[in-house]
């Protein structure tokens, strides 16, 4: 993962691959709406370890816009601890076939890596909140699942920046709390 990681883009750099169709708008859009607000900061100021995002992501891809987006404010607010790059989809098949999602090629799929570059962990696809707007107009209302959904979020955007927050603070306490990483530290 290193070397994929060391030849894959910046967030700028992978943007600018969506102008010619367009694609760039939405990404600039999200961005847009996606600062982190004082107690997300806070949680991302505090981090005391390396965490290396790596998305592989289509520039086309609205879910990838928005968790994309998000993961780059992340990012900016840390840029010593949180180290993100992108990986086009269509440039990287055959990593994206070591990785199926419920036996499909999805994106985005996101690996965190420690430091060191060693796998952490991996998120694809959909945030919850994303899927439960998908139920909600997909099911009928009166399933079983659809009636026990949480309300709809007031700001559906902002919540997806919530979502990707919680799981990039819960992997970097997985690394803040790593046996391995304590020793190398020696904390």
């Amino acid at each position: 993962m290193k070397m994929r990681f060391a030849g894959a883009m910046t967030y700028d750099e992978f943007v600018a691959l969506g102008a010619p169709e367009g694609h760039d708008r939405q990404w600039h859009e999200r961005f847009s709406r996606l600062q982190l607000d004082e107690a997300q900061q806070q949680v991302v100021g505090g981090f005391s370890r390396d965490v290396r995002i790596l998305t592989l992501t289509g520039t086309w891809c609205g879910d990838c816009a928005l968790q994309g987006a998000a993961f780059a404010r992340i990012a900016e607010a840390a840029p010593d601890r949180v180290h993100l790059r992108f990986l086009n989809r269509n440039e990287a098949a055959d990593l994206q076939v070591k990785v199926p999602i419920n036996g499909g090629f999805r994106v985005p799929v996101t690996f965190f890596l420690a430091e060191d570059f060693e796998p952490v962990a991996r998120f694809g696809d959909r945030t919850l909140s994303r899927y439960r707007s998908m139920a909600r107009k997909a099911l009928p209302p009166d399933a079983p699942e659809v009636r026990a959904l949480a309300d709809p979020p007031a700001d559906p955007v902002r919540t997806v920046l919530q979502e990707v927050l919680d799981e990039v603070e819960r992997v970097h306490l997985l690394l803040r709390l790593s046996p391995r990483l304590r020793q190398q530290h020696g904390d």
